[in-house]
């Protein structure tokens, strides 16, 4: 019995040594791009500056936090544009149940590795003035069209990896964001300059 004790916290020791490191690390790599390529984006959390992209398409290595991180970006001749990467717990994180024991969790969630933003983003850039209304309406449709097809996605993966109650409140957040994020592009869209206009 005693054998088997001293075996176990030997296990634990190797193991724990590198704990905040067992699931992916305390930082991860994140591809910015924009449509048109050739922007320059800032990524800023909680006011700081964590890197700058500059052009577009590029990746930086960002460390992992919960809270979320602010991507801005600019281009001559298009409107300044925004998007926000949002961090999701690691689903690897339960290895260190199996792996790393509890204290593996706990640093773990210390050094903020178990959380992980999507590695890709891209943001769709608006031109500062369009030659006419049929291609600012296009543009616009095209936007539309892409927002719900990803949160067609976005749905389809809540609801495979989810159940109960859980799944429910993730739904209707996915379908709250799809709605605020159509009456976004709708206010953009009416915004919008047209030469001549």
């Amino acid at each position: 019995m005693r054998l088997l004790a001293l075996a176990v916290l030997a296990a634990v020791v190797m193991l724990t040594a590198g704990c905040a490191t067992i699931t992916k690390g305390a930082s991860q790599n994140i591809t910015v791009d924009t449509d048109p390529t050739g922007a320059a984006c800032t990524l800023t959390r909680e006011t700081k500056t964590l890197a700058v992209v500059n052009p577009t398409p590029g990746s930086v290595s960002i460390p992992k936090a919960s809270t979320p991180i602010t991507v801005v970006c600019r281009k001559a001749e298009f409107l300044d544009a925004a998007g926000t990467l949002t961090s999701q717990f690691q689903a690897m994180t339960f290895g260190n149940i199996l792996f790393g024991g509890l204290i593996g969790v706990a640093v773990d969630a210390a050094s903020g590795a178990t959380h992980e933003y999507d590695p890709i983003v891209t943001i769709t850039l608006v031109p500062a003035i369009f030659p006419d209304y049929p291609t600012r309406d296009a543009f616009f449709d095209r936007m539309r069209e892409t927002l719900i097809n990803e949160a067609a996605e976005v749905k389809a993966r809540i609801a495979k990896q989810c159940s109960g109650s859980q799944c429910e409140k993730e739904l209707a957040a996915a379908e709250a964001g799809t709605r605020a994020k159509l009456a976004e592009i709708e206010q953009k869209q009416a915004l919008a300059r047209v030469a001549g206009s």
